[in-house]
């Protein structure tokens, strides 16, 4: 599965910045909120009417306290985390986790079902093994054997998930998560929450790269966000989206990799193999109500590859643009799903 070393795992830093930029129309500023996350940032937009200082600052750390609650809850780098002490535990009966947390796991577990396993997060041991977890050491590639012992430790099945006590019970005591590409998403879900139980309801949450609207820009438009063409080394945009009471998920080999030997290593991993994908699907964009959920279903197809991926996204209706390296080039293939929303937004 597609593994984000560096999305939600952080300490918040206390600094956020805001600006107040042209005035609407209608009243309205814009208020830009953004910070540092251990190594990648997150930004909140905010269109509101003249906010003061004070509630500027309460802004902040509303924000602030929402993204830290994830983190300390969900982060597999902090030893402290319900999610660590989870890993580190091999005890098999019920370990009881926050309601958070376990709406987490639930919620991947609903999308490995969907995807057949593509999804699974207890591939933790074939990250680190291939040097891309936080017990990751690079250098020569994996062994057949080790891989089989890392495929042996894995498997989502292996969990067993009880709602009324919001805990998760390990089938195997060697069995450890990794929450990261499907928490940065929750993160956002979570951010997106809060101010719209604020009553704001023009907003865009996004935190490394994980996104989520409300509502209308400073123009009075659709939210415009871009999708990246899948090309290492460049910032390049593919496409514009216009985003209006949705989330957008990116997931794509293209940024985190190595190379040994003249191949390409991607840290997007297939539970089913054990090793980094070699087809050519070079991103997944997924359109989805909520951010989590975009976010665990962009891995998931893009694990199961250009064919099988899109196949499955067609039968249940999802929003989704895949984009396929073809030559020199790349090959856009949407969804009927996508080209809807997307039409009815712009």
């Amino acid at each position: 599965m597609a593994y984000r070393s560096m999305v939600f795992v952080a300490c918040v830093v206390s600094a956020l910045a805001w600006f107040a930029c042209q005035t609407r129309t209608d009243g309205k500023n814009t208020y830009l909120f953004e910070g540092p996350i251990m190594g990648t940032t997150f930004k909140v937009t905010v269109v509101a009417e003249n906010l003061e200082p004070s509630e500027l600052q309460r802004l902040q750390q509303l924000i602030e306290d929402k993204l830290e609650e994830i983190n300390q809850k969900m982060s597999h780098y902090r030893e402290d985390s319900e999610l660590s002490r989870f890993n580190r535990s091999d005890d098999q009966e019920p370990f009881v986790v926050s309601p958070e947390t376990f709406e987490v796991f639930r919620s991947a577990n609903e999308i490995s079902l969907l995807t057949g396993g593509a999804f699974d997060v207890t591939v933790a041991p074939l990250i680190d093994l291939w040097g891309f977890g936080p017990e990751a050491i690079r250098g020569t590639l994996p062994s057949e054997e080790g891989i089989s012992r890392a495929r042996d430790r894995t498997g989502h099945q292996k969990l067993v998930l009880d709602a009324g006590s919001h805990s998760i019970r390990k089938l195997d005591p060697l069995v450890r998560c990794d929450l990261s590409a499907i928490a940065p998403g929750y993160a956002v879900d979570r951010v997106a929450q809060a101010l719209a139980g604020e009553g704001f309801r023009d907003y865009l949450v996004e935190v490394g790269g994980e996104v989520r609207t409300a509502g209308m820009n400073d123009a009075g438009n659709a939210w415009r966000i871009g999708i990246e063409r899948p090309v290492p080394g460049e910032r390049v945009i593919q496409r514009i989206v216009p985003l209006s009471g949705m989330a957008m998920s990116t997931s794509g080999g293209y940024r985190s990799f190595y190379e040994r030997e003249g191949v390409r290593y991607s840290h997007t991993i297939d539970p089913h193999t054990g090793r980094p994908v070699t087809h050519n699907l070079a991103s997944v964009t997924v359109v989805d109500a909520l951010c989590a959920r975009a976010d665990g279903l962009a891995t998931g197809l893009l694990v199961l590859g250009p064919e099988e991926g899109y196949t499955l996204a067609v039968e249940h209706d999802l929003a989704v643009l895949f984009i396929v390296a073809e030559g020199d080039g790349f090959r856009e293939r949407a969804t009927p799903a996508f080209e809807v929303l997307q039409k009815g937004v712009e």
